[in-house]
């Protein structure tokens, strides 16, 4: 563990050397500070796009990939140092960054595999696994050389990885298989530490939109700078960072800092165009750069943000009333053009997903899982079924929750009575509070760079509402986390315009904002509390998205470590049908022993989707064989233990 934490350390700091280095180069200009807040973002996505093309098209080695990066970084140290371009802002965004990601470890230092394996959506997640294992072993040409079964001889592990890396958007996983530089380390920790960076990485990123839409005020910077990086610091670690990593949607949390750092460029982009400015080549590169990567880690987001990024330039035009010149029309609409050919130039397997997802992402089928993923909505206590409240309690419910106040419903089985109606009272009055502040624009003078955050969170609600209507809830309910950044944003835009305090709309804006920290808070402390209580470690009960398979965390420990067993030739698993949902209990055990480079032999193999795998039978063990079975502790708590030899 500790050879890997230091491994991400070395991940980070070239991260951020690539990322400020090219920022000084591409975009910052005028000394503007603010710009060292895109650091991340944008080393994230250079490195992003890099290493897919050098992986996919170039068929080159992860380690060789390493390589790459390492020298990448010290040059962009050396040019820094040499250029004398390192600043007070530059090393705050680090601090920033590397402290909230040490203070997101901690959950999972305590729990360990038993939290981190999988928390809310355990195919996702190994599905995820599974690539990250493939990428991180062997170059596609190594699997493009064999058949399914002489892969799945080796491990089915690598083959159904190997599978997952041509018909999914593999950037992400490969991002993760970059980080395990120590390839007998435990997998899942790995994936870990990357998870809670790119969770970590979002804070500059949504710092940086603030201070774009919120220009710079006379007064007290340094306090709307403290205000603006806490309310950042707690979309990380509040309700929306908590729920995204919750149900373990891994390119969605990946892609979040690269294309909210895109929209916040962007609109500095059309305001400038609106101004009848030119852009200059290198902040084009730069848009061009960050759309490139939010592509390739989650193209099914970047498509959406390009729809709210072309609605917000015609409106900006149409409210401006202006129209752009023909070269800026054109030069606007070749940025999708050039980065959808440079996702597709690094990684042309792509357009096979892009096309299943065109015609699944709103299919029937699918939306059948919003009874799991979306049962949020309906608050944290559920609503007030069969009484008076019941129908206010569900507007009201849905209003709180979508905004990110998960946790400020009412518990009606706590409170009922007189009491039950005061407090759905005071819900309703919150409710409205945030229905307040949503058209607050529409008779407020507001600036261009507000109103356009305006116009895309309003635009994004209104497609949500309407997918509801035609009763496609789960895609609605996935448009809404890509969309969570702008309407938290938008939320909490009057922490930096203290200056309108008089006014009482500005007061309402403000005090809303207030609330909305306070429920993120409570979020974090719920987490921390649930980890003294919850020995299981599968997150918060009630509607809340963690408990994809019942029972099977509550009933099976996952505390296996293969250094118990590192000596071994061999391994055969005893059938673990008794545990509950076995196979993925089972999955947890081979994505070990392949990443140990242990070979096994599972005694009832089958993958995390039921269905049996041939691949085994054929392998043959010879040497010092080890038997794995589970073993039932005195609570019923099924582990694996080493039982005896072959």
């Amino acid at each position: 563990m500790i050879l890997d934490f230091v491994g991400a350390l070395f991940y980070i700091g070239v991260v951020y050397l690539a990322g400020q280095w090219t920022v000084t180069w591409l975009y910052k200009n005028r000394d503007e500070e603010s710009a060292d807040w895109l650091s991340f973002a944008v080393g994230f996505a250079e490195m992003t796009v890099m290493s897919t093309f050098l992986y996919f098209t170039c068929r080159m080695p992860v380690w060789g990939i390493r390589t790459v990066w390492l020298l990448l970084g010290a040059v962009s140290a050396f040019l820094l140092v040499k250029q004398k371009r390192f600043s007070r802002s530059g090393i705050a965004v680090l601090g920033c960054v590397t402290g909230l990601w040490l203070v997101m470890l901690l959950p999972g230092l305590i729990g360990g595999d038993q939290y981190y394996v999988y928390r809310g959506n355990c195919t996702d997640q190994q599905t995820y696994v599974e690539e990250t294992v493939a990428m991180s072993m062997h170059p596609i040409g190594w699997y493009e050389s064999r058949t399914e079964a002489q892969i799945g001889e080796v491990s089915d592990v690598l083959w159904r990885g190997y599978r997952w890396m041509l018909k999914d958007r593999p950037s992400a996983g490969l991002m993760i298989a970059l980080l395990r530089w120590n390839s007998r380390g435990e997998i899942y920790w790995v994936v870990y530490l990357f998870r809670m960076f790119v969770q970590a990485m979002i804070l500059p990123s949504l710092f940086f939109l603030l201070q774009v839409t919120v220009q710079r005020r006379a007064g007290k910077q340094w306090l709307r700078n403290v205000l603006g990086i806490v309310a950042a610091a707690l979309y990380c670690v509040g309700f929306w960072g908590q729920i995204q990593y919750d149900i373990d949607a891994v390119s969605q949390m990946s892609s979040i800092a690269v294309l909210v750092a895109l929209t916040a460029v962007f609109f500095q982009y059309m305001q400038g165009m609106a101004d009848g400015e030119t852009c200059s080549r290198r902040q084009y590169a730069l848009l061009v750069l960050l759309a490139s990567a939010g592509l390739a880690l989650y193209l099914e987001s970047a498509l959406v943000h390009g729809a709210l990024f072309l609605l917000c330039g015609l409106v900006l035009f149409a409210r401006e009333r202006k129209m752009p010149g023909w070269k800026q029309g054109i030069q606007t609409v070749c940025i999708p053009v050039l980065s959808l050919l440079i996702t597709v130039a690094s990684n042309y397997r792509i357009t096979v997903f892009l096309k299943s997802q065109i015609y699944s992402s709103v299919d029937d089928g699918r939306q059948a899982w919003a009874d799991y993923f979306n049962k949020w909505w309906l608050g944290r206590y559920g609503l007030d079924d069969g009484r008076i409240t019941g129908p206010v309690s569900r507007l009201t419910n849905w209003i709180l929750s979508v905004s990110g106040m998960y946790n400020m419903t009412v518990n009606y089985d706590r409170y009922y009575g007189a009491v039950a109606l005061i407090l759905t009272g005071l819900a309703v009055l919150l409710a409205c509070l945030v229905l307040f502040c949503l058209v607050r624009p529409v008779f407020e003078k507001m600036e261009r760079s507000v109103w356009m955050l305006w116009i895309a969170v309003l635009t994004g609600i209104a497609i949500v509402i309407g997918m509801c209507l035609c009763e496609k809830y789960w895609s609605a309910g996935k448009l809404l986390y890509y969309v969570s950044p702008y309407l938290y944003v938008f939320f909490c835009m009057p922490v930096l315009q203290l200056e309108n305090f008089r006014k009482v709309t500005a007061k309402l804006a403000i005090f809303l904002t207030a609330l909305m920290l306070f429920s993120n808070a409570r979020m974090v402390l719920a987490r921390a509390y649930d980890m003294k209580v919850n020995w299981a470690c599968s997150g918060y009960r009630g509607n809340y998205p963690s408990d994809m398979i019942p029972g099977l965390k509550h009933w099976a420990k996952f505390t296996f470590d293969t250094e118990e067993i590192k000596e071994a030739d061999g391994v055969v698993i005893r059938d673990l049908g008794m545990v509950s949902d076995h196979q993925f209990y089972l999955q947890y055990l081979k994505v070990k022993l392949t990443c140990a480079d242990i070979p096994f032999i599972p005694e009832n193999d089958v993958n995390y989707y039921g269905n049996k795998v041939e691949a085994s039978e054929k392998r043959s063990l010879e040497g010092n064989i080890l038997t794995l079975e589970a073993v039932a502790d005195e609570n019923g708590r099924y582990e694996i233990r080493q039982t005896a030899d072959q």
